[in-house]
């Protein structure tokens, strides 16, 4: 997942090391320590995803700046339209989201209806469960219960959101 982010990061510009971090942060999904993000740094450029440039062309002479290559581009481009796994973390598919704008409007559609039908198959279970524990034979407390329901509704939640996004995708002219 910060391969990910980093590619998709830089696919919007160049960026060093500490504007990546800050820019991971300011996605809202994490902060990564340096000592997470330059080994995955060396990682993407040791596999040609990424190389570093010059201090002169960035016009920082204290930091190593990096940007995508066209490795890079092709391969996040994969990522971002791979099928995701059908138990894709919530977080996951928060990533996804932030780079949506570089797919194509047919493949959001497809990714946006995949994560809904996913988010079905949760419901249902989770339904499933919190009705069984309601039943006053079950012996679970409240707690649990107030959060089996709050999964509840916040699963519903998402799947309003998200026909909220696929209406949008459809109704949005061509090319947009």
């Amino acid at each position: 997942m910060l391969d990910f982010a980093i590619l998709g990061l830089l696919r919007d510009q160049p960026r060093h090391g500490y504007e990546l971090k800050r820019a991971l942060g300011g996605l809202g999904f994490w902060q990564v320590p340096f000592g997470s993000l330059y080994p995955a740094l060396r990682r993407l450029d040791k596999k040609g995803l990424i190389e570093a440039t010059k201090a002169q062309d960035r016009g920082d002479q204290r930091r190593k700046g990096y940007r995508i290559t066209g490795a890079g581009r092709d391969e996040f481009g994969r990522m971002l339209a791979d099928v995701p796994e059908v138990d894709e973390s919530d977080r996951g598919f928060q990533l996804r989201l932030a780079f949506f704008g570089y797919l194509a409007p047919q493949a959001r559609i497809r990714v946006l209806e995949d994560r809904r039908m996913a988010l079905n198959s949760r419901l249902k279970g989770d339904r499933t469960s919190f009705l069984g524990a309601r039943r006053v034979d079950s012996g679970t407390d409240r707690y649990r219960l107030a959060l089996m329901e709050r999964r509840v509704h916040s699963t519903e939640a998402d799947i309003a959101w998200l026909d909220e996004l696929i209406a949008g995708e459809r109704s949005a002219p061509t090319g947009a």
